[in-house]
């Protein structure tokens, strides 16, 4: 579910301060992704409060936001936390 207008102060300061030209944020359940792109690169930061985040959720935000697949991608994760990069 795109869930960016209830974030649309904190996308404008970002698109005003940063290279990124596109900001979307959405949500998973208690999954939050936020897919950010700049000219060269793409950046995909899914989070979530309550547990990790889990193979098939990466795996769907990539078919759905993407063209890309896992091999494509950098992926770097974290305690709750997974960051995929890729260039466009």
């Amino acid at each position: 579910m795109d869930v960016s207008s209830s974030y649309s102060r904190k996308i404008k300061q970002e698109l005003e301060s940063s290279a990124n030209h596109f900001i979307k944020i959405y949500t998973l359940g208690n999954t939050r992704v936020v897919f950010k792109k700049n000219v060269a690169t793409s950046e995909i930061v899914m989070s979530n409060k309550v547990r990790g985040i889990t193979e098939e959720e990466i795996n769907f935000v990539l078919e759905k936001l993407t063209n890309s697949s896992i091999a494509d991608v950098t992926i770097t994760t974290g305690n709750r936390v997974v960051d995929i990069s890729f260039e466009n």
